[in-house]
């Protein structure tokens, strides 16, 4: 039998090099992303990819490209994911203001996290493009696929993993004990910025997992996008896209050779879901209204986060899906 952790939609997003005006191959794009919406949840998920690539499903055979690690860069709203998503302007000190487009749409389908042969898989069903082309084929994306997924232990070093840590709270890190890795049997493992996933390649055929992944996925309605003002070769015809929006000033943070991505420091301060979230990280759920004032003064929140939090209902907090139900009503 067949035991879920969670099933929901998935989506594949590239990023460009910085500057970049044309995109021939996997050689100017500087990042690959994954972003999953779990079903009946108003928290979704951005994460970056290892290389660029989704790892190889070799069966039978051992390789270094067959894993690849995975890390959380950003959870919030739908739609907070997709204002990550737009162009991006920076300020350098030798080579004055560079853009890099948008995250590009290659890939949407539908994804299950589930447990078999005592480890955990994702496996996913893509919907567009159908079928997959060459930019799919270069960055990894198979019209279906399966992996084995282990998260790392943070308090542990492995070598060739970024050196961010997420900020689990005590039930969550007390999981790992001694292990290096472990499998995901609480989706809330994923939802801490930082966290960081093992993947290696299982299944090509999803009749291998014996299991069935129903649904359609529908990447501009959920994240919030305006599917006019986005290229979408890369997601209809397999080709490799060029960014076309105008850059409007947002700013990244965080290191690039790591997929950092996310806006400017007044963005993630605001009293947004994604600043709200950002503000209750390591947050012990389920908590009381005080217990979320509480975790966000010790991460020294901005006033605005907790001007919102006070306006929260008086009641328990089982999850963070109920805490971005409150920002909703608060806004």
């Amino acid at each position: 039998m067949t035991t879920y952790v969670e099933k929901g939609d998935i989506y594949f997003f590239y990023r460009p090099r910085i500057d970049a005006q044309e995109i021939q191959g996997i050689d100017d794009v500087q990042r690959l992303h994954l972003v999953l919406v779990a079903d009946y949840e108003d928290t979704a998920r951005l994460f970056v990819v290892g290389k660029k690539q989704l790892p190889e499903i070799m069966q039978g055979q051992s390789s270094s490209t067959a894993r690849e690690w995975m890390m959380n860069y950003k959870t919030g709203s739908p739609k907070d994911i997709g204002n990550a998503l737009v162009p991006l302007e920076y300020q350098t000190k030798t080579r004055g203001e560079r853009e890099q487009g948008e995250a590009i749409p290659v890939g949407e389908g539908r994804y299950a996290i589930f447990e078999r042969n005592d480890s955990t898989r994702l496996a996913y069903l893509l919907s567009n493009p159908s079928p997959p082309g060459k930019a799919q084929a270069e960055l990894g994306i198979l019209a279906e696929a399966s992996y084995i997924i282990s998260v790392r232990n943070p308090a542990v070093d492995v070598p060739g993993f970024p050196d961010s840590e997420p900020n689990y709270p005590k039930t969550l890190q007390d999981k790992f004990a001694d292990k290096r890795w472990i499998d995901i049997d609480d989706s809330r493992l994923l939802d801490y910025e930082s966290a960081q996933l093992l993947l290696i390649g299982a299944h090509k055929d999803l009749k291998e997992e014996e299991i069935d992944i129903a649904g359609k996925a529908d990447l501009f309605r959920t994240l919030g996008l305006k599917r006019r003002e986005w290229p979408t070769d890369a997601l209809e015809k397999g080709k490799f896209a060029e960014p076309q929006m105008r850059v409007e000033g947002n700013e990244p943070e965080g290191d690039l050779s790591k997929g950092g991505i996310r806006g400017g420091k007044a963005a993630a301060d605001a009293a947004s879901s994604a600043g709200i979230a950002k503000a209750l990280k390591g947050v012990d759920l389920p908590t009381d209204k005080p217990g979320l004032i509480k975790q966000a003064k010790n991460n020294h929140a901005a006033n605005g986060v907790i001007d919102v939090l006070k306006q929260f209902p008086s009641r328990q907090y089982q999850t963070m899906s109920d805490v971005q139900k409150a920002v909703g009503k608060v806004n």
